[in-house]
């Protein structure tokens, strides 16, 4: 019974740990940990890129992420498209009128489940991102 009464103090603290980590990351944040990589971190190959990148931004703790794509240009820079650098699409999206270079990580094979196995498809184009408050929240895709 004492057991069973440490396991479940350790899960409360874990989760505790876990909810105050979530709570700590704005929308804005979060699009800049998941999306943004500049200067673009060196890798080998944009192979290896996306593994690395994958793993160390989160994206692969308990399910694999399908799909991801990293913007290499600075918050500020990618920020303009909620202004002046950008047009309307539609709701809070908006088109970037300038292009990004960009590297777009898919999960290669069937498992979702870590290890996670990634191939890179690298391109410059506009991107297509959500605004809240003037600030990116949401990457949609590139156009």
């Amino acid at each position: 019974m004492a057991q069973r009464g440490h396991h479940l103090m350790l899960l409360l603290v874990w989760l505790a740990t876990w909810l105050a980590l979530a709570r700590g990351e704005t929308r804005y944040e979060k699009f800049l940990r998941q999306h943004v990589d500049y200067p673009k971190s060196s890798a080998p190959d944009s192979r290896t890129y996306c593994n690395q990148m994958m793993q160390r931004r989160g994206l692969t703790s308990s399910v694999c992420k399908f799909t991801n794509t990293f913007v290499h240009a600075s918050g500020a820079t990618i920020t303009t498209v909620c202004g002046s650098g950008g047009t309307s699409a539609s709701g809070d999206l908006r088109d970037s009128k300038a292009s990004f270079a960009l590297t777009t990580c898919r999960l290669q094979g069937g498992s979702q489940t870590p290890p996670c196995n990634y191939n890179a498809d690298t391109s410059t184009q506009r991107i297509r991102i959500a605004c809240v408050g003037g600030l990116p929240v949401h990457y949609d895709k590139s156009i």
